[in-house]
């Protein structure tokens, strides 16, 4: 980070520290997937499928976690 405008505390010229900046983008993201989520049937359909590929716990062998993001209906 030599080449930054943060100085050694992480704070630029106008006081904000960089994980201010981190918390926003972070916030956007989480923002838009709630939208998406909620609105866009696709993306619904992708996010479900998403997580119940995470909800594949150590227990399981990887295949069965990749057979879980290839079915195509709601448990």
């Amino acid at each position: 980070m030599s080449n930054s405008n943060f100085d050694k505390n992480g704070l630029d010229k106008s006081g904000k520290h960089w994980l201010q900046y981190a918390a926003f983008v972070v916030t956007a993201f989480a923002i838009y997937f709630g939208w998406a989520f909620f609105n866009d049937a696709s993306f619904h359909h992708f996010a479900v499928k998403l997580f119940k590929f995470w909800n594949c716990n150590g227990y399981n062998p990887l295949n069965y976690c990749v057979m879980r993001w290839k079915v195509d209906f709601y448990p």
